[in-house]
């Protein structure tokens, strides 16, 4: 039994420490994305400014273009914190932190941090 409740928790840690380590990942890819989408933004910005369509902008744009980025950008910030969230609030739980101090700790309300640990304990197939 004891055993069991220490692999848990070393488990428990090791996806806290996968999830810190792949929103780490994210930040980097992203921020070289984003120096690229701040470029992006400027030469189309110019282009407008010079009169050129909108058309005729985006469909020069080498791979991936400024709207491809911005949703690379994001769709990985948004999984990576995620993955982070919901794992922290297992942790925290684990720990015996109430739902309320959960939710005010990650800027979300006390409903959504029940639906994550329920959502968790009945995963959808």
């Amino acid at each position: 039994m004891a055993e069991t409740v220490a692999r848990r928790a070393e488990d428990g840690r090791n996806g806290e420490l996968a999830a810190l380590d792949d929103l780490a990942t994210t930040a980097k890819e992203n921020s070289r994305d984003e120096g690229l989408l701040a470029r992006r933004i400027t030469q189309l910005r110019a282009g407008r400014a010079k009169g050129r369509s909108w058309h005729d902008l985006l469909a020069g744009e080498n791979r991936p273009g400024t709207l491809e980025l911005a949703a690379r950008i994001l769709r990985r910030l948004t999984e990576a914190s995620g993955a982070l969230r919901r794992t922290l609030t297992h942790g925290l739980r684990a720990e015996g932190v109430t739902i309320s101090a959960i939710a005010t700790a990650f800027g979300v309300s006390h409903q959504r941090v029940s639906a994550l640990l329920r959502r968790d304990r009945h995963p959808t197939v």
